[in-house]
């Protein structure tokens, strides 16, 4: 093992743990610690991680009362790997460290010049890459085994691509297929001229071209029935995968913490940088900064599993995990509460006690219940969400900067207190709050919701909601008929919208009980409530 994994696996309960100052840590998946079985939310399908596995470095399991000081080390990632892995712990610290890649798994490069399609392109430093005749592969570092860790081919089927414009400060999307050439010349190191097959290609010069590969399997961390955790002083310069994963964790706090790309690159994360799924008790981001996300850079929610079979006579039923990339996790304890959820309008019609749970295989889990079955049960259709893990989340104090995502996702049952943040550039809302039993299924409703003393600067640019909204209330209720609502409170006062990119700031509003719009300042003429 590496240098730091024997650090790690030598931590007792109760030690503080201090690194040398100032070190340098390379680490390898081949000398880290290999773990199976630990699936993550929101990440990989069974197809490409179908065994759970994670290679780390810093892997901490059942430990009670531990502190990791970095003394601003730094730890830099060969390969590609989870850096954190939390297991089980309790009253865990971690600060003043820095983690990157020695070749980040998103690759970036700068359009020189475009001549009628022929183009010349400067490939970040970082990155490495080979070409094959007419193709341009991106590709790791070597192996000890002589092969690469991985490699894709630019235009691969699953790679994915957005154009950074660093005078405008937004991204857009662009077609993978339009990264063809007819012809590649190498003319200096790490800059090419290529030959666009398609010669009107939107290659613009001065713009960034940010790729990456969407399969996640890997992350930038992952907490798991953890308690009690807290970081301070992280500089997180990128993620492969998914960013800081923490599932059915209780009492999570990120202080004073930089997720911005090293410098001369753009991109820190190729997708989410914060995933809160299933915890409890209190999430607080504080006095963060976050830049150059491919996705959202907060998403707290919990998981709608859906209803397939029922059993009144033995009060049990059988629940599913539905979507594709969230599946194998534990997501029920004995004595966690339950909410049956209507499929097509998202409204709780009853409750119940899990008096013990079976694992059935990876997708599927029967619970036994306390009570009997209600009534009316959708089979296939409906869903049940565990609400005693849904928190309260509290974002304060944070630079949220360009992204080619949104800003905050929130779909819990908890206070959420927004307050005093900027949010600056985003390609979609500052703030969505969903809950959909039929796509994502991300749960659930919300209770209230304070949104409050931010500025939110030119958001929604991409205009992927109604009218350039950047306060977005968008549940996926399937009922056309149906008006009863879904989320209760929004407070949004003190706040200043500005840059609207339609001319008018509207809030969508749907399936919401009552609103506190009030005190908030615009450069837009007018505000609009749907």
């Amino acid at each position: 093992m590496n240098e730091l994994c024997i650090i790690f696996s030598a931590v007792q309960s109760g030690q503080s743990v201090v690194l040398e100052k100032g070190k340098i840590y390379h680490v390898y998946p081949e000398d880290s610690v290999h773990l199976t079985g630990y699936f993550c939310t929101n990440t990989a399908k069974k197809d490409e991680n179908p065994h759970g596995e994670r290679d780390t470095p810093m892997f901490l399991h059942n430990k009670k009362d531990v502190t990791i000081d970095g003394n601003g080390a730094t730890v830099i990632i060969h390969g590609k790997m989870t850096p954190f892995v939390f297991d089980r712990c309790v009253n865990i610290t971690v600060r003043n460290l820095t983690v990157d890649y020695a070749v980040p798994t998103m690759t970036e490069f700068t359009v020189l010049s475009n001549c009628g399609g022929v183009c010349e392109i400067a490939i970040n430093p970082a990155c490495l890459y080979r070409v094959d005749g007419n193709d341009l592969y991106w590709c790791g570092e070597t192996a000890k085994n002589g092969s690469p860790y991985w490699e894709n081919r630019c235009n691969a089927s699953k790679r994915y691509v957005k154009v950074y414009d660093p005078v405008a400060q937004t991204c857009r999307d662009f077609r993978r297929e339009d990264l063809t050439f007819t012809n590649i010349e190498q003319i200096a190191p790490h800059i090419l001229r290529v030959t666009l097959q398609d010669k009107n290609a939107d290659f613009v010069p001065g713009h960034i071209f940010q790729t990456r590969n969407i399969v996640r399997d890997q992350s930038g961390s992952l907490f798991q029935r953890c308690k009690n955790l807290y970081f301070e002083n992280l500089r997180i310069c990128f993620m492969h995968g998914l960013g800081m994963v923490s599932q059915f964790c209780e009492n999570i706090t990120f202080y004073n913490c930089d997720f911005t790309p090293a410098a001369g690159r753009t991109i820190a994360s190729t997708a989410d940088f914060f995933q809160f799924s299933g915890c409890k008790g209190k999430i607080t981001v504080d006095s963060c900064k976050a830049n150059g996300a491919q996705d959202d850079y907060i998403n707290a929610h919990g998981t709608h599993l859906q209803i397939v079979e029922t059993d009144e006579g033995q009060c049990s039923l059988t629940v599913r995990f539905k979507h594709a990339e969230t599946w194998g996790l534990q997501v029920f304890e004995q004595g966690d509460e339950i909410a049956f959820i209507r499929w097509d309008t998202l409204i709780p019609y009853a409750d119940n006690t899990v008096k013990n749970y079976e694992k059935l295989n990876d997708t599927d889990i029967r619970l036994h219940l306390e009570k009997p079955l209600p009534e009316g049960i959708v089979t296939g259709k409906d869903a049940v969400e565990n609400v005693t893990w849904s928190p309260s989340l509290y974002v304060r104090n944070c630079e949220f900067g360009v992204t080619a995502g949104r800003g905050i996702l929130c779909t819990v049952r908890g206070e959420v207190i927004i307050e005093n943040n900027r949010f600056y550039h985003l390609w979609g809302p500052a703030m969505l709050v969903e809950d959909d039993c039929n796509f994502w299924f991300e749960s659930g409703l919300t209770n209230h919701i304070i949104f409050c003393n931010n500025t939110v600067t030119g958001c929604n640019y991409g205009q992927i909601y109604p009218d350039g909204a950047v306060i977005c209330y968008s549940p996926k209720v399937m009922n056309p008929n149906s008006t009863a609502p879904v989320h209760g409170k929004l407070t949004l006062t003190g706040n200043r919208f500005e840059e609207a990119y339609t001319g008018k700031h509207t809030f969508c509003l749907p399936y919401l009980r009552e609103s506190n719009i009030a005190d908030n300042a615009s450069d837009a003429p007018m505000f609009i409530i749907k």
